[in-house]
């Protein structure tokens, strides 16, 4: 196994693992959709457990929009199990989703997961992959802090509207302070198009400029990202 991380833009690689619902290979399985690998540095940990808890609460978020999870830690595929149990009965949460058992690290190295914060731990990394098997976003917290859940979640749908609609989206959508839910659109790439944009879209100036978004869209967008 090749140990070097994949960037964005990317295939994510192969890979073949052991986890809490069996034995699965990505990027394969969810070919079609997008999918989120995130790893954990460990079970039985107070801010995994906080993780665990609100990924499963919004799991049902992430499969409106057409996406997976799938978790990782170099702990056993016993102890995953023993933790999922853990946090269906005392928290009251069922895990719906895989987590990966990389006991050997194998995973972990292959994706850049190991830092030099520990040699033996994986940080909190995040990719996000589409249904072309890309790797599009990633993420990395340090062991000390949890995720942002809903801001994987926002980052996803905005990725989708990218692709959906040739935009780039503004900091913060759908509450962006300047322009609220609206699409930025792309800068335009030669003097005759740029002297045009202004004529066809509310903006500053040639260079940022932006259009409505598609109101079902901006709808659902609010409804995932309550403030």
């Amino acid at each position: 196994m090749e140990f070097r991380m994949p960037l964005i833009g990317e295939k994510f690689p192969e890979i073949s693992a052991m986890t809490t619902m069996g034995q699965i290979s990505l990027p394969e399985k969810y070919k079609g959709k997008w999918f989120v690998l995130f790893s954990h540095p460990g079970d039985f940990t107070p801010v995994c457990t906080t993780e665990f808890y609100s990924f499963a609460s919004k799991y049902e978020e992430f499969k409106k929009i057409n996406t997976e999870l799938i978790g990782l830690s170099v702990d056993s595929n016993i102890s995953h199990i023993e933790w999922v149990n853990w946090i269906k009965e005392k928290l009251g949460k069922e895990i719906p989703f895989p987590i990966i058992a990389d006991s050997l690290g194998n995973v972990s190295k292959a994706l850049g997961m190991i830092h030099a914060e520990s040699s033996t731990s994986t940080v909190r990394a995040v990719f996000i992959v589409d249904p072309n098997s890309t790797v599009r976003l990633i993420m990395y917290y340090p062991l000390e802090i949890g995720r942002n859940i809903s801001e994987i979640l926002r980052s996803i749908k905005a990725l989708q509207m990218v692709d959906k609609y040739n935009a780039v989206m503004p900091a913060n959508w759908p509450y962006n302070e300047l322009i609220g839910d609206k699409f930025l659109n792309k800068p335009p790439s030669n003097i005759s198009d740029a002297g045009e944009v202004l004529k066809k879209y509310k903006g500053y100036d040639w260079w940022i400029s932006y259009r409505d978004s598609p109101e079902e869209e901006s709808k659902e967008a609010k409804e995932l990202f309550k403030k």
